[in-house]
């Protein structure tokens, strides 16, 4: 998307006015755009399609929170199943009001045939963001009602009438989406001064977003999910065929550390090796920012809740096997053991104890990239300020305090590649080597773990649902996804009411050590700290 989207939707709003004139009531004004003489040229259809884009996700924490994977500072009412429904929620009318504005530009559309090619993206646009609207609204309430026109107080029908069927909203979105592809351009086709307008390739991910949320939606309730997750294969199989995004993997440069600047990439020299947003092709759609004309912001450094032991222990050890199995495993007796011999994901998503981080605080706020071990704080586990459960999370969080631009993934290769790989084990009951190695093997290779195989998971009495399911809720760590998969999977009823542990503490160096051993945690039976237990979860 280009900068200038921004700027252009305040003439766009102070544009499309209806003005009166002494003289003749009918004439039009010439100084400004008015509604009648508006959408008469492909710039202008342009101009109104731009604040679409301004309703695409900036975070994923705040979804992932009402989760079992991190916790607030204060008492999640999602998180522990006592939450009441809010009347007027932006989470129902904001959907809508995206839903009336696209509709609006395609009613406008049927009314300029001559402009029917030049303004065909942009109508594919219209359609795309009307489906991510009514998904919004699906994933929060089921079934909703479908409304397919500029409604007007008249409309009593359709303001007053009955919601639809979740299955009619489903069809209704995967129609848009349809559309959509029928219409946008594919990444290579994109203008340089248009890279970032959603594309072909997004709206073919999405679908398969969609297809495979719902198809294991109706398939662990009983119903057939079948031709749902046919399509999810089909769609994410023709972007990853395609061959226009790259895995990111950089250690070349960065090291270890690749993963972690990965989201961090901006237009500035935001990393060790000085590279910039140009030098990834993973993402297939963001939320862009950029550091002069939409900052995203000026520190993210405290931005996420703490993270759990459950997500912690997620992480396998580098010859491929969960910590409950492998001798590699390091133990908890100190505070850094636990993260020796892991996943390269677990140190760029949480922060190492005793690790260098680059705090708020003047002068260690912005990191010296000119000399990497110079300035910033040695993190050392500060409970009560930057973490209740001794795990913090550190993907997203910038280390400059000035205005930074740094994108948000919408879309990525690697939900694709995720998204693929479920859809074919849940459709068929199993998945090749061979399709392992297309999709979820090149994450891992990213990680420095061995390959999935069929053989290791039968070798090591391993379970090839859990582990797809466990390199999903990894990869997407804090990008809104865990609190809808538990939901589609069926199994939050189980997964939801654990208690939410912190570190283990009991016979650690945590209870040993003097910058913690005065700290009095409720704990369990095991000595692990309990921030929620059990009896307050539902």
């Amino acid at each position: 998307m280009k900068n200038n989207i921004v700027y252009s939707i305040c003439f766009l709003l102070a544009g499309i006015l209806l003005c009166s004139c002494e003289k003749d009531l009918s004439l039009f004004p010439q100084d400004k755009y008015s509604e009648p003489t508006f959408f008469q040229s492909a710039g202008q259809f342009e101009l109104f399609a731009n604040q679409f884009y301004f309703s695409l996700p900036s975070s994923g924490a705040g979804l992932d929170v009402r989760s079992d994977i991190l916790v607030d500072w204060s008492e999640n009412t999602i998180s522990n199943g006592s939450y009441s429904p809010e009347p007027n929620s932006d989470q129902w009318k904001s959907p809508y009001i995206n839903i009336r504005n696209t509709t609006y530009l395609l009613e406008k559309a049927i009314l300029v045939p001559d402009l029917a090619e030049q303004i065909s993206e942009y109508v594919g646009e219209a359609h795309f963001f009307r489906a991510f609207a009514y998904f919004e609204l699906l994933r929060y309430y089921g079934g909703v009602p479908i409304i397919d026109k500029v409604l007007d107080l008249d409309d009593t029908e359709l303001l007053y009438g009955p919601r639809n069927s979740r299955e009619e909203v489903v069809d209704h979105i995967l129609k848009d989406l349809d559309k959509a592809i029928s219409l946008l351009p594919k990444e290579k086709d994109i203008a340089e001064g248009k890279k970032g307008r959603v594309s072909r390739e997004a709206a073919l991910s999405f679908k398969g977003r969609i297809a495979l949320f719902e198809g294991t939606w109706r398939k662990f309730r009983g119903q057939n999910g079948d031709e749902l997750l046919d399509l999810a294969i089909a769609a994410t199989g023709e972007v990853i065929n395609g061959n226009q995004y790259v895995i990111f993997d950089r250690r070349d440069v960065l090291g270890e550390e690749s993963y972690r600047y990965f989201f961090l990439l901006d237009k500035g020299k935001s990393n060790v090796a000085g590279l910039t947003k140009a030098d990834q092709q993973e993402y297939i759609l963001t939320n862009r920012f950029d550091a002069d004309i939409r900052p995203a912001g000026t520190s993210s450094a405290h931005k996420y809740p703490s993270v759990t032991r459950k997500f912690a222990d997620l992480f396998l050890c580098t010859d491929g096997l969960p910590i409950d199995k492998s001798p590699l495993f390091a133990g908890r007796e100190t505070v850094e053991s636990e993260y020796e011999n892991r996943d390269l994901r677990m140190t760029n998503v949480l922060q190492k104890p005793f690790t260098r981080f680059w705090a708020n605080n003047p002068p260690e706020y912005n990191r010296n990239w000119n000399d990497p071990f110079a300035g910033g704080n040695i993190y050392d586990i500060n409970f009560g300020n930057t973490t209740r459960t001794g795990y913090y999370a550190v993907k997203f969080r910038v280390e400059v305090a000035s205005p930074f631009g740094v994108d948000w993934p919408v879309i990525r290769l690697a939900e694709v590649l995720l998204i693929h790989a479920e859809a074919l084990f849940e459709k068929n009951g199993s998945i090749t080597d061979q399709q392992l190695d297309l999709t979820i093997n090149k994450l891992r290779e990213r990680a420095g773990l061995p390959a999935l195989t069929n053989t290791f998971v039968s070798a090591n009495g391993l379970d090839m649902r859990t582990e797809i399911r466990r390199e999903r809720t990894i990869e997407l760590f804090l990008e809104g996804f865990r609190f809808d998969d538990l939901r589609r999977w069926k199994n939050a009823e189980t997964e939801m009411p654990m208690a939410l542990k912190g570190v283990l503490w009991r016979d650690t160096q945590y209870a040993t050590d003097s910058r913690w051993s005065n700290i009095d945690f409720p704990q369990d039976e095991t000595g692990s700290i309990i921030i929620e237990p059990t009896n307050k979860r539902k």
